[in-house]
């Protein structure tokens, strides 16, 4: 992106003609580094790393040919087809992550935003064809495009937020019963119920109930959460001492 941007500068200053192709050949270096980046998060098989090479390279070769040619329609179809090609991956070789953990969140906003993205990648082949020319609609164009491609991330930002000044106000405890305070805490400290049952000499069933109560008194649904509230604790009990 830094060099893109220089590249995109150094025309203006120079007033260099024909940068375009420039342009376009750096933005295909941006499919090598974002694809193994949605890769790592979706923990995707290592042996699908080696299509991104292939289907970039490809690609260079295929826009290179049609920008000599001025076939542009038909460039951002091909571009197309890439994006899609590379989320193939992603789609059948993704590891599940935990409801509501960050990397459940990071998945399911980033799915969010390559929907949107694919969407208007689609739509602007049309768009290119019979709207471009029409005085600022293509301005109005790209401003729509980058500010609904970020909506995802923005409610997602807005919710954490929100949730996290609830759970702020949930770092008070003392609805707790003793019991389920240790049982809390058992919890906090990666104990399974079966161990914390042999731990507590309890039975099972009474961890399981407890650890029930626990999430209900306290409206939250997991263990990351509830260590999050006994951190919160900890933290106001330190500054109020």
């Amino acid at each position: 992106m830094f060099l893109l941007a220089v590249i995109i500068m150094l025309s203006l200053i120079f007033n260099i003609n024909n940068v375009i192709p420039i342009i376009i050949n750096c933005i295909l270096l941006l499919y090598i580094t974002v694809p193994l980046y949605g890769y790592k998060l979706w923990n995707v098989n290592k042996k699908y790393y080696k299509c991104i090479p292939i289907f970039v390279l490809t690609e260079v070769i295929i826009e290179n040919v049609l920008m000599t040619k001025n076939i542009f329609e038909i460039l951002y179809l091909s571009r197309t087809i890439l994006y899609i090609l590379l989320l193939v991956p992603v789609f059948i070789n993704k590891k599940k992550y935990e409801k509501d953990s960050l990397e459940w969140n990071m998945q399911n906003v980033t799915i969010k935003t390559v929907i949107i993205f694919l969407a208007f990648i689609i739509i602007f082949i049309p768009f290119s064809m019979f709207l471009s020319e029409i005085s600022y609609t293509s301005s109005l164009w790209w401003a729509a495009f980058t500010l609904s491609y970020q909506i995802p991330g923005l409610v997602y930002c807005k919710k954490y937020l929100l949730k996290k000044n609830v759970l702020s106000d949930k770092t008070e405890i003392s609805s707790l019963s003793k019991r389920e305070n240790e049982v809390a805490l058992a919890i906090c400290n990666g104990y399974k119920y079966e161990e914390i049952a042999k731990k507590l000499f309890i039975s099972l069933s009474a961890v399981k109930k407890h650890a029930f109560t626990i999430y209900r008194k306290l409206d939250i649904n997991n263990s990351r959460e509830l260590m999050q509230i006994f951190i919160e604790s900890q933290k106001n009990s330190s500054h109020n001492q």
